[in-house]
């Protein structure tokens, strides 16, 4: 090692003791502004973050309340079918008293205003229910 000559030390980045005082107080401001933007950011990514889940949270609630209505709006229309199926008519209109038709007519007008009936019309009848005595005739013995 004698052939070496003496250099003298410089400061480095490899060496950060080698560093002088005022080279280490010339770069403080700049760490701290580093350190605080990337504080700043884990800050904003939390925040950030938090908001989302709490929007996952909302729409999660939602979708079941869409589903729920969803269902709701399909039993509602199951029960519009059901009730305007002929069966479904015909008991609503005994249950009003009301009796099916006999056998219709028709007016049919001509031109010149003339009618003419077509077919025979029956008047709709009630039939009593089995075992009841039929109704008395009106302005008889009372």
């Amino acid at each position: 090692m004698a052939g070496r000559s003496a250099e003298p030390v410089r400061a480095s980045v490899r060496h950060p003791a080698a560093m002088s005082g005022q080279a280490a107080a010339r770069r403080a401001p700049f760490v701290a502004v580093v350190l605080l933007i990337i504080g700043c950011g884990l800050v904003a990514l939390l925040v950030l973050n938090t908001a989302i889940a709490a929007d996952s949270f909302a729409e999660r609630s939602l979708s079941q309340q869409i589903e729920q209505l969803q269902l709701r709006e399909q039993q509602l229309r199951q029960e519009v079918s059901a009730a305007h199926a002929p069966a479904a008519l015909a008991q609503a209109a005994a249950e009003q008293g009301m009796i099916p038709s006999g056998t219709s007519a028709f007016l049919v007008i001509a031109p010149d205003g003339t009618t003419q009936v077509v077919g025979k019309a029956k008047p709709a009848s009630r039939q009593p229910p089995a075992g009841a005595n039929p109704p008395a005739a009106p302005g008889g013995n009372g």
